[in-house]
């Protein structure tokens, strides 16, 4: 059976190599992608965060889905020798998953080769990232800049899961990507501005979408969308749908904007009882939206609930490195959700605004306070 395009993308992106600062091999397949689409005009900022838009669109109030290219991931530093290099982690995985882990260099157009990890010493305020010595078992060609990735395997489906080198966050990149194109294909006479934009370097404090803000690419009356991969607890399944995410370890999202995407989804679900979907907080981590909130933007959260969250395996094993995990039937929920946010967003019959349903409460009630 084929593989739908959107799987395709989804199972392409979780591959490749990326780091926080280091997002070049993402960035160069979302322009091919782009490059295949005329309608679609792609725009960097100066700090090197993607947008991508419909030719002709340039409504005050777009709707936008956001994602960010980088995982927890190791930049080379120095090369000591043709078998050992110098590495920085940029990222969150806990320090007892390092030494005698196995990890993949990635020098530009050579075959990638296999090391393993000698050693882990602590950040420090002078350098905010942990430090690795990385022994190879044959001599290898590496630069300063190139990324070494967790080596987890090839990207693998097994029914409905997927098992990958990061997911987190290239599958919200994916997603963001399959939405916008998905809308792209539906000819409305009133279809709404869709956009997507892709950050750089969350994993080491949402830098990319903090540059954002302060850059001019994200009008200031947007209505931003976070994609993610969200660790997943017994409250939060795998399978159980994509999650429309209240908050996270740090804050709670916008409730209206929330609010009007829950009552989008809960409309899917009404016509099509095999449409799952979750509404959770989800506080393993925090997200862009937090970051979106606090530069003054309405943001929400749509998240995918991740198994072996930044590579850290979740079983009882010890403490080992291992791919990630999502359900792809959460993921196609999760595009499917997105057609109908971009659909339904401004239709104040099917996604009602907090303010005018609190409205509706007060008339129908106001008497009891007489």
């Amino acid at each position: 059976m084929a593989t739908h395009p959107y799987e395709n993308w989804l199972r392409q992106l979780t591959a490749v190599p990326t780091a926080a600062g280091c997002e070049g091999r993402v960035v160069a397949w979302v322009e091919q992608w782009a490059r295949r689409r005329a309608s679609v005009v792609l725009r960097r900022d100066r700090f090197g965060n993607v947008a991508l838009r419909r030719r002709g669109a340039g409504s005050r109030k777009p709707i936008i889905f956001a994602a960010h290219m980088d995982h927890p991931a190791f930049v080379v530093t120095q090369v000591v020798s043709s078998r050992q290099v110098t590495a920085e982690f940029r990222g969150g995985v806990r320090d007892g998953y390092f030494v005698g882990a196995a990890v993949r260099l990635h020098h530009a157009a050579r075959p990638t080769a296999c090391g393993l990890v000698q050693d882990v010493a602590a950040a420090s305020r002078r350098r905010p990232d942990r430090r690795v010595t990385v022994r190879f078992g044959r001599q290898v060609v590496a630069a300063v800049g190139d990324v070494l990735t967790w080596d987890t395997g090839a990207v693998r489906v097994k029914r409905d899961r997927l098992y990958a080198p990061a997911c987190d966050d290239l599958a919200g990149v994916a997603a963001a990507l399959a939405g916008f194109d998905a809308l792209g294909r539906k000819r409305q006479r009133k279809s709404a501005d869709v956009r997507v934009l892709l950050t750089r370097a969350e994993e080491v404090g949402f830098v990319g979408a903090i540059a954002a803000c302060g850059s001019g690419i994200i009008p200031r009356a947007s209505r931003i969308i976070t994609l993610e991969s969200s660790k997943s607890f017994d409250d939060s399944p795998i399978g159980g749908g994509p999650i429309v995410r209240v908050g996270d370890r740090t804050s709670t999202f916008d409730p209206d904007l929330t609010y009007r995407i829950s009552r989008i989804a809960q409309r899917l679900a009404a016509a099509d009882p095999s449409f799952r979907w979750q509404r959770k907080l989800m506080p393993g981590g925090t997200c862009e939206a937090s970051a979106y909130q606090s530069f003054g933007y309405a943001a929400a959260c749509l998240c995918l609930p991740l198994g072996n969250y930044h590579n850290m395996n979740e079983d009882a094993g010890g403490e080992r490195i291992v791919a990630e995990m999502i359900s792809l039937s959460d993921y196609r929920g999760l595009v499917r959700l997105l057609v109908a946010v971009g659909q339904m967003l401004d239709d104040p019959d099917k996604a009602p605004a907090l303010r005018a349903r609190l409205n509706q409460l007060f008339a129908t009630r106001q008497s009891l306070l007489s």
